[in-house]
């Protein structure tokens, strides 16, 4: 894979628009993940922390240069890589674990939007880089051949896990709520299209419908744990831009308003998006929806 993102390019990322200053980081992680360039993800990350440190921002471009030279390093010299990565964050802040939450919240997201193998290889990627105090806390491995045996959870390797959100429903009431509350998160971005748009998809085949209803909107895009409503919208946004799928782009640019984006931002996402898919080599068939 080649190197996409120097430390000019993260500067401009950082400094796109004022109304993504909380946002950029992930827009252009999950871009560079729908468009196969998960490589470029550990700079966003590493950059987005040291930003989140007091008076960051009068050193914003030595860092981005900091950044952008530790990937690099890292690559040179694998045998450093641990060193390299974990000095700087032995106590990490609160920020710190907020941010390495939020990217893989965001990364996750786009698993059901971009496929699954994009998103295994983005957050594979982020993991490789992510300081060992900000990974997800794992006491045990999962063993699939023990899980099957004895009838356990084949799916989760600590009870208490910080990454374990209200995704995972046991039972037939708690799936009953999921369901419900994706249900109403769809309503929200769809609003007076909503029923069109379910009996279209219903009537190309029930199971698109089912599929979308109970395992994508349910469990994944209405879970705000981690990511608020709007968050996720602007993560929807970016991860659609790439495709080419313009019938979905323009729902949910709409849906973004519907669910109380401001309008400015969700057009400076949408451009943010369209600019690394650009450095990453994507070509579109025609003009890209907007607002």
């Amino acid at each position: 894979m080649s190197r996409i993102l120097t430390a000019q390019r993260l500067i401009q990322l950082s400094q796109f628009h004022p109304k993504l200053h909380k946002l950029w980081y992930l827009v252009a992680a999950v871009t560079f993940s729908v468009c196969n360039q998960p490589q470029e993800i550990p700079k966003i990350y590493h950059y987005a922390l040291a930003l989140c440190n007091e008076n960051a921002h009068i050193h914003r471009i030595t860092l981005a240069g900091r950044a952008n030279d530790l990937v690099d390093q890292c690559v040179q010299r694998p045998d450093l890589k641990c060193t390299l990565v974990n000095e700087h964050y032995l106590q990490p802040t609160k920020l710190h674990r907020e941010l390495s939450r939020k990217f893989r919240e965001s990364i996750l997201k786009t698993g059901p939007l971009a496929g699954l193998p994009r998103a295994i290889n983005g957050l594979h990627h982020l993991k490789e880089y992510t300081p060992a105090p900000l990974l997800p806390r794992v006491v045990r491995e999962i063993d699939p051949w023990h899980a099957f045996v004895n009838n356990d959870r084949p799916f989760c390797s600590n009870e208490e896990s910080e990454t374990m959100t209200d995704r995972v429903a046991e039972t037939e009431e708690q799936r009953e709520q999921q369901t419900q509350r994706g249900l109403s998160h769809w309503n929200r971005i769809y609003n007076k299209v909503s029923q069109r748009i379910i009996n279209n998809m219903n009537s190309s085949y029930p199971d698109l419908w089912y599929y979308t209803l109970v395992h994508v909107y349910g469990p994944m895009l209405s879970n705000d744990s981690v990511l608020s409503a709007e968050e996720t919208s602007f993560i929807v946004i970016a991860a659609l831009v790439p495709q080419d799928v313009n019938p979905q782009l323009k729902g949910h640019l709409r849906g973004a308003i519907n669910i109380g984006c401001d309008r400015e931002a969700i057009e400076a996402a949408r451009s943010l998006a369209i600019l690394v898919a650009q450095w990453c080599g994507v070509s579109w068939s025609g003009d890209i929806v907007k607002l």
